[in-house]
């Protein structure tokens, strides 16, 4: 079957098409900006701060980590995370919640898993954790404290960070009731 010369052309001329205003949209927002919005927009979904892309990724930036005035002790807390992950997407407000009632006494970065390919920082934080055998799967929290490292990985309740993260220390914040 001998297809006609302008059905041809008009084929030719769709995909021609298609491939300029994919390489228009993608040059307007390249990867970075997406994320940026893509972060953004889980912010205001979760009432969380957004983060850009090669931004600080702690939640209590360096100039506020003061020690909180009833204890001299801190945790580190390491949160992997993907944003295709539905259990991600449901422990990350849980943990806000509950670095938040921590306040000082915790230290929360996260490190977001599409960052991994263009942020130096993000890939060598997984590269450690997986070859420490901490990061097995999304999401993983891994605590650094007065007690050593620990981690938990799958979707978490509150009380089960809660009482986690309240094993950490070696005096409890009063969060700990």
């Amino acid at each position: 079957m001998d297809i006609p010369m302008r059905d041809k052309l008009l084929f030719w001329s769709v995909v021609l098409l298609s491939l300029l205003v994919f390489t228009s949209i993608w040059l307007a927002h390249p990867p970075n900006a997406v994320q940026k919005e893509m972060s953004a927009a889980q912010a205001a979904n979760t009432g969380a701060p957004a983060r850009a892309a090669g931004a600080d990724n702690r939640l209590n930036p360096p100039s506020s980590l003061a020690t909180a005035s009833n204890s001299s002790e801190q945790v580190q807390l390491d949160y992997l995370y993907a944003d295709w992950c539905p259990h991600c997407q449901a422990t990350r407000p849980v943990l806000m919640s509950v670095a938040t009632h921590f306040g000082t006494s915790v230290n929360l970065n996260e490190w977001n898993e599409a960052l991994r390919a263009s942020d130096p920082q993000v890939a060598a934080i997984y590269a450690k954790y997986k070859g420490e055998g901490a990061f097995v799967g999304f999401p993983t929290i891994v605590a650094h404290g007065p007690k050593g490292e620990s981690h938990l990985t799958g979707e978490q309740t509150e009380s089960e960070i809660m009482t986690w993260l309240c094993n950490q220390y070696n005096v409890k914040p009063a969060a700990c009731g």
